[in-house]
């Protein structure tokens, strides 16, 4: 499914009158679809009695000649209205449905230009006040459905000619044509993307709508919208595909070409990534590949003209590991959890410490199988902090055998290994502990065991200011995805203003962007170079102590 969102000029009586035009035709095809139904049941019905009579008539008549019985079919009036109907989706007074559907319409919505929306808007139900539609004026959108197939009806089949067991297949082919379920033909309502106007700059959104993953999708849509509604430049148009998460993303993808679009935004996962770059990378039609905005953070998908917006914790390995050198730690150890995410940043940790001349003291990677054991998990890790335990209950005075203990591996992966790796020795108040942004949440800044520990994160400097303008349409606070979506439609709009459309020469620019995700900067080779912040985990909190910096 694909949609457009577009902010039109404000005396542009040509759309509004379109727009009166495509209300009138849909609250005819509203009545239209009501009698189509009745007129196909009553036919239907009526077919099933006279196939009955017909075969009754067989029956007597059997020895007789044969008699041929022509197929039903829908008249042909009927016919032609049903196959050039489209669904009418009920009007959406919002930016974006919290609801996806594989309805096909034409939603119409406004936003007056030059004037971001001021009222809260609803995610539940099909009615809106006065408010929320008056905040919507200027905003045209369509939906089309691009994968519906038709259903063909499946018949029984009356024998023709004659036979000895006339009358038996009669019977038979009566009674089957009783007992079938008759489906109603679907006919799949067709949609063509308006063309483009002169100057108009049109963008798509490779984010999952519908699926699984539907609330970041729905999440990331709204930032762009409000990124858009922000800006106000009636030259840029928003295509709205979905992904369901890469199960979808290549026929998105191929969506968004057919649609024109100059510039996409998305894919967020690693898979849906994957499949619109098949598809974009093999455009043979003289037309240039579009560029991509990936929100993805695998660096392993990022490549010219598909550049990274997502926050890299590579980068934020690096910016701990910089500080730990930086305040005198030498000794090293890397204590992985046995996953993709673990083995990424135990590869890029190593690396990076041999770049600064570097070995690491000890390196442990645990399976799910150690972890979900509690004998074996301390086995294990008593064997990584080389613990020697006291003799005669009189404690040994030593120091930890390391300066510092990275944690290559998710929060639950910390909460796990953490306390026991204070239990032989090597806690946080003798060792510092280097973890990741996945660290900033209550349950991980409570744990005794983890106090002390450091991590790095996106800024927050920004963030009053964005929950503010966010909480102003949004009833629900923003995520983690807000600030890179909304950032990804700013710098489009941005670099539309220009007459310059190569985008590959504006994106990398040497100076960087500043935005609500922070001070960014994009690299010819589709990575990004990110501003982090420092952050200790201290009674509970996470405090800041080392701001990020504001440019790159």
């Amino acid at each position: 499914m694909g949609e457009i969102c577009r902010k039109p000029e404000q005396k542009n009586a040509r759309i509004y009158g379109e727009y009166l035009d495509m209300q009138d035709m849909f609250e005819n095809d509203r009545i239209n679809q009501s009698s189509q139904s009745l007129i196909t049941d009553c036919h239907l019905c009526w077919r099933q009695i006279t196939g009955f009579v017909a075969a009754v008539t067989m029956l007597a008549l059997a020895g007789c000649q044969p008699a041929t019985m022509p197929s039903s079919s829908l008249p042909a009036a009927t016919a032609a209205a049903a196959s050039s109907q489209i669904q009418q989706v009920s009007p959406v007074t919002k930016p974006a449905s919290a609801e996806t559907s594989n309805q096909t319409g034409s939603v119409t919505s406004r936003i007056a230009p030059n004037n971001p929306p001021d009222t809260k808007m609803s995610d539940q139900g099909s009615a809106t006040d006065l408010a929320t539609a008056n905040a919507i004026m200027d905003s045209i959108i369509w939906q089309f459905q691009t994968d519906d197939k038709v259903l063909e009806t499946d018949e029984a089949t009356i024998p023709i000619g004659a036979d000895p067991s006339l009358s038996d297949d009669a019977l038979d082919a009566a009674f089957a044509l009783l007992s079938s379920r008759v489906r109603p033909q679907s006919f799949a309502p067709v949609f063509e993307m308006p063309p483009k106007g002169d100057g108009v700059i049109r963008v798509g959104l490779l984010v999952p709508l519908s699926g699984e993953y539907a609330a970041l999708g729905m999440e990331i849509r709204r930032s762009v919208e409000m990124a858009l509604f922000k800006i106000s430049n009636p030259k840029i148009e928003i295509v709205f595909l979905d992904t369901k998460g890469g199960e979808t993303a290549g026929n998105a993808a191929m969506t968004g070409l057919n649609s024109d679009v100059d510039i996409f935004i998305g894919p967020l996962f690693t898979d849906a990534v994957t499949q619109a770059r098949a598809v974009t990378d093999q455009m043979r039609d003289g037309r240039s590949r579009p560029p991509m905005l990936l929100l993805s953070n695998n660096v392993d998908v990022a490549s010219a003209d598909r550049w990274l917006m997502g926050y890299l914790p590579e980068q934020q390995l690096d910016g701990l590991l910089g500080h730990a050198v930086s305040t005198g730690k030498r000794r090293f150890a890397l204590i992985a959890q046995d996953s993709l995410f673990g083995q990424r940043l135990l590869t890029h940790a190593s690396q990076r410490l041999a770049d600064f001349g570097l070995t690491p003291e000890a390196v442990r990677v645990l399976s799910d199988d150690e972890l979900a054991d509690e004998t074996n998990l301390k086995n294990a890790i008593r064997a990584f902090t080389r613990y020697t335990a006291p003799i005669d209950d009189v404690p040994l005075a030593k120091d930890s055998p390391f300066d510092a203990v990275i944690f290559a591996g998710d929060p639950a992966f910390a909460l796990r290994t953490a306390p026991v790796l204070a239990f032989y020795d090597v806690g946080p108040d003798r060792a510092l502990y280097l973890g990741n942004a996945l660290w900033n949440q209550r349950q991980l800044l409570v744990e005794p065991s983890l106090q002390g520990g450091l991590f790095s994160t996106r800024p927050s400097n920004l963030d009053a200011r964005f929950d503010a303008d966010w909480t102003e349409i949004w009833p629900e606070p923003a995520g983690q995805l807000a600030r890179v979506g909304f950032d990804a439609m700013a710098l489009v709009a941005a670099l539309a203003k220009s007459d310059n459309r190569d985008w590959s020469k504006q994106l990398v620019s040497n100076s960087g962007f500043q935005g609500y995700s922070g001070a960014f900067r994009l690299l010819p080779n589709g990575r990004n170079i990110r501003s982090f912040e420092l952050r200790k985990i201290d009674k509970g909190e996470a405090k800041i102590i080392r701001p990020a910096p504001n440019k790159i």
